[in-house]
């Protein structure tokens, strides 16, 4: 029975995805510019096309500040 149990949670562990870490403005902000720029965002492995980066970018200075970034996660 133990050993059930215990290749039940490691398949579990297994079968998560490689990026599990929780994805905040800080951990995408790589040189902690306080800004987000499309580059930092796929570094960060977040799967956004560039037109998704431009809605979220509502200033239009091409790069995300915390409130474009926490918004555009949100949704």
């Amino acid at each position: 029975m133990r050993f059930w149990v215990l290749a039940i949670c490691l398949a579990g562990l297994i079968s998560r995805p490689a990026f599990a870490a929780e994805v905040t403005f800080a951990t995408v902000d790589a040189d902690r510019s306080g800004l987000v720029s499309i580059e930092e965002v796929e570094a960060a492995g977040l799967d956004w096309t560039a037109e998704e980066f431009a809605a979220a970018d509502a200033d239009a200075d091409e790069y995300l500040n915390q409130e474009e970034f926490e918004a555009a996660i949100a949704q």
